[in-house]
């Protein structure tokens, strides 16, 4: 026998058992992260429902502080149990709904925000304006509930509402600075006119939710002149 044919007859078959084994522990690696993301998916799709669950019974008039994990369960067509692999308590359970309330909102008025971008001042507010009417229309639900638990005795539901606007306050402030500086307009104090404005908007939240329509337009005008005092106040004072 030959060296070569000696060596392929020794060292082959062990080549091949080494790959088998590789190619082999790859495929349970990636059945493995398939089968956690796949579970992953399923919890966060369970954890979905039960915060839908939960908002359709306050959208039903049940206030958030006296719902049960139960009812809450029932709801959402889960067993009462599954609903402790998500969350502790109904407390828990309240922090994750207001959580993703504004998480919801800012998104939406981060998209309403780029008209201010792309349009003069004056075309730009009554646009996002516009938009913020909708969409104080549309998630009136979810904003009762944060006027609610801003007076809930577990603090960290302030905490977590202030952090939220804080952020879109800030959001705010990098938006009409980009939008200055893509006009050539000087640098301003955007932090304290952003801060300003958006005390405006939750004025008139506060007050549009227990307005009639017509009554709501009509504050969305005094907002809209408030808000344009603001900025044309702010940049006279920075010429």
């Amino acid at each position: 026998m030959s060296t070569w044919a000696w060596y392929k007859k020794l060292f082959i078959p062990i080549l091949k058992d080494k790959l088998t084994a590789v190619c082999s522990k790859k495929g349970q690696q990636m059945n493995q992260v398939s089968t956690r993301n796949t579970r992953s998916d399923r919890k966060e799709a369970s954890r979905r429902r039960i915060l839908a669950a939960a908002m359709q019974l306050v959208e039903e008039g049940r206030s958030p502080d006296a719902l049960g994990l139960r009812e809450v369960a029932r709801m959402a067509g889960m067993a009462a149990p599954s609903l402790y692999n998500h969350f502790a308590d109904m407390d828990e359970l309240g922090l994750a709904l207001v959580d993703d309330c504004l998480i919801r909102l800012r998104a939406v008025a981060r998209g309403a925000r780029k008209e201010i971008i792309n349009n003069d001042t004056a075309v730009a507010l009554k646009s996002l304006l516009l938009q913020f009417s909708g969409a104080v229309a549309h998630f009136e639900p979810q904003l009762r509930l944060l006027i609610m638990q801003w007076f809930n005795v577990n603090p960290e539901y302030r905490r977590i509402i202030r952090r939220e606007l804080s952020i879109m306050r800030r959001e705010m402030a990098v938006d009409m600075r980009d939008a200055a500086a893509g006009r050539g307009l000087a640098n301003h104090e955007y932090e304290l006119e952003s801060d300003t404005i958006f005390s405006l908007l939750i004025t008139f939240v506060l007050n549009a939710l227990d307005l009639s329509k017509e009554k709501r337009e009509q504050r969305l005008l005094i907002l809209e002149r408030q808000i344009l005092m603001v900025v044309m106040g702010s940049r006279a004072l920075n010429v």
